[in-house]
């Protein structure tokens, strides 16, 4: 049988910036390219929420614990980025906006979501404490409750960066300042991800998606990337060794999934 890869069943947000190269009258913007780069961000996610989903049944006794690391790692990501975005991110294109309420929706489906991603945490945190004992199929079950929203709202959230040119008066330049706050947040997540967090995030960031368009995303500085894939990669084993992608950032088969399966 083929191995299994983390490319289902959630399925993966085609970037505005691709979709384009397949009309020859398209024209991208600067709203294109940044709904583009959030289309990454929310792509790795949805590569960890299919690796944790696929290999939840495959666990055996001694990657319990590495494994609840892992998933724990993707919980606190995806909390990390939801509070970037409500505190900061969707505020300040309020602001620039000038149309209140413009990222309401948005706001509205992480609540969507929230219980069933604090249920997982709490049963994850219970089996790191030793007070419940791990069961995949169950971690499954439990992200059958949530990860359809989940997926929905990262694949919304991207035609609404788009839209946002619709009210890009004159003297606004919103696309300069939503490429700018967009830095900052991811910055800021950076930061309060730690180590352990971003080299999960550079365990599923796939740079060969969409025919090798991303190699050089995210622009981070040369150094930084390096010491993840060839420092950091070695340091966190018991981490990255349930990600999606090798150390070159290519798609691999799952650690946890038998080939026969």
């Amino acid at each position: 049988m083929a191995p299994v890869y983390a490319d289902h069943p959630f399925p993966l947000i085609q970037t505005p910036v691709f979709a384009a190269k397949q009309d020859p009258h398209a024209k991208v913007d600067s709203f294109d390219r940044a709904a583009s780069e959030m289309a990454n961000a929310h792509n790795l996610m949805i590569r960890g929420l299919n690796s944790i989903y696929l290999q939840a049944p495959h666990i055996t006794a001694p990657d319990v614990k590495p494994f609840c690391r892992y998933i724990a790692a993707f919980t606190n990501l995806i909390h990390v980025h939801h509070h970037g975005e409500e505190t900061h991110f969707f505020p300040e294109v309020e602001r620039l906006s000038g149309v209140v309420g413009i990222m309401e929706t948005n706001v509205h489906q992480h609540g969507v979501f929230k219980k069933g991603l604090h249920d997982l945490d709490d049963y994850i945190n219970g089996v790191l404490a030793d007070k419940q004992e791990y069961d995949g199929k169950r971690v499954a079950q439990m992200i059958d409750v949530f990860g359809k929203s989940l997926v929905e709202h990262l694949r919304d959230e991207i035609p609404t960066l788009q839209r946002l040119r619709e009210v890009d008066g004159e003297g606004r330049k919103m696309a300069e300042a939503i490429e700018r706050i967009m830095g900052e947040e991811g910055e800021s997540s950076m930061k309060a991800l730690g180590m352990p967090g971003m080299l999960w995030c550079f365990a599923n960031l796939d740079i060969h998606f969409e025919d090798d368009r991303w190699l050089d995303w995210p622009a981070a500085p040369g150094p930084v990337k390096f010491l993840y894939r060839n420092v950091f990669w070695w340091v966190y084993t018991d981490l990255r060794k349930f990600g999606s992608v090798d150390r070159n950032g290519k798609l691999r088969a799952l650690y946890a999934v038998p080939k026969s399966e």
